[in-house]
């Protein structure tokens, strides 16, 4: 008699492999030249195993994508508790929330160089907003975070509000977001002896709070 559970958890673990081994390569090379075979390999499966649990490549990518940033948001709460969190005014958690985007950066470069795979990949197969429905919900809930801020903004004052909501939080999402992955991928160098970028983050941060704040 098969044992259930047993083969439950089995599953589990194999599909938890083929997102742990996908993302270590898909950070690493462009998502769109790996082959399913390629993840099977690094995987020791087959790759008609991988499609039994991914019915696309795309699936696949999804699903890592909606994995990591899961991830990490749980850090992010992590941090927020310990900076504070409810007590921050909205200025204090505006400068939370893009010392995330740096922590990304020195800590997380991996996480940056797949993002940036995952958007040009994502572009050119052009996968439907229904496909990615998971991978939007996580970065649905980081809006929802980010809601936080313009609340407080909007009762203690110490923030200008400059345009809705929506735009205001995906504004500073892409600016810093796409400075923070060409800086991981080493696209950006001012000079070749200046490799870490943080200073020029933290420049970043510095302009987007000045311009933000009252």
């Amino acid at each position: 008699m098969r044992n259930l559970e047993k083969d439950a958890r089995e599953m589990a673990e194999r599909r938890e492999r083929m997102l742990s081994e996908g993302f270590r390569v898909f950070s690493q090379k462009s998502i769109e030249v790996v082959p399913m075979q390629e993840i099977a390999n690094a995987c020791d499966l087959g790759v008609a195993t991988v499609y039994r649990y991914f019915r696309t490549k795309a699936d696949l990518v999804i699903a890592i994508g909606a994995k990591i940033l899961e991830k990490y948001a749980v850090k992010v709460d992590q941090m927020y508790s310990k900076n504070g969190g409810d007590a921050m005014n909205a200025a204090e958690e505006l400068a939370f929330f893009l010392d995330c985007f740096i922590d990304l950066y020195q800590n997380h470069k991996d996480v940056l160089r797949f993002i940036r795979n995952f958007e040009t990949y994502i572009r050119h197969e052009n996968v439907s907003k229904e496909d990615l429905g998971v991978y939007n919900a996580v970065v649905d809930g980081f809006a929802r975070k980010f809601h936080t801020v313009y609340q407080k903004a909007e009762k203690d004052g110490t923030l200008k509000l400059r345009m809705p909501e929506t735009k205001f939080f995906y504004t500073i999402l892409y600016i810093m977001l796409s400075a923070s992955e060409k800086f991981a991928e080493g696209l950006v160098y001012p000079s070749e002896h200046e490799e870490d970028m943080t200073g020029e983050l933290e420049l970043l941060k510095n302009m987007i709070l000045k311009t933000y704040s009252v």
